[in-house]
């Protein structure tokens, strides 16, 4: 039970609204409750269907699998960019950068291709939440499987030149 005054009564939401302002309701402060009537609300994050990486060489990346349907199958590269795996990755606990891999970079996948076309922000927490057509519908082979690395680092070449080592001029010879 709460304290305080109850400042709303007869709230009904359809379920559509985006704040409890849009649902019908009496006017605010006007109520005929007591706190045993406190109403409360539990939310879960909806999180899609269960992602997992396959033939990587680490945990960290491999192949985007989808358990859709009873049973795993891959996600198609068309449209995937880097927001998609970083929603894969967050996803899976990974909280680094994420580079998007398409073409079968970590080898192609043998059940179905459960989705296609993503269409993620980069925001989600999980690939159930972005954007997609029908689960199931798609026009691609497996050699178009999607992958991500997750925690990416790029790795940058190291400059082992000296400015004293450098060609003051150059002639060219032929």
């Amino acid at each position: 039970q709460g304290s305080g005054p109850i400042l709303l009564d007869e709230v009904e939401c359809s379920g559509n609204e985006l704040s409890l302002d849009q649902c019908r309701k009496s006017d605010w402060g006007q109520q005929n409750c007591d706190h045993i009537e406190d109403a409360g609300v539990s939310c879960d994050p909806f999180t899609g269907p269960p992602v997992r990486l396959v033939d990587g060489e680490s945990t960290k990346e491999g192949r985007v699998e989808v358990f859709l349907n009873g049973q795993w199958g891959s996600v198609c590269d068309e449209g995937w960019t880097d927001r998609d795996a970083a929603v894969v990755c967050r996803q899976l606990g990974f909280s680094g950068a994420a580079k998007a891999r398409g073409m079968a970079y970590f080898g192609e996948g043998h059940g179905p291709i459960h989705l296609d076309n993503i269409e993620c922000s980069g925001m989600e927490h999980a690939l159930g939440e972005c954007g997609r057509p029908d689960t199931g519908t798609h026009s691609c082979w497996h050699n178009e499987d999607a992958g991500v690395i997750c925690d990416y680092v790029e790795e940058k070449i190291p400059d082992i030149r000296k400015a004293g080592d450098l060609p003051t001029s150059c002639v060219l010879k032929s």
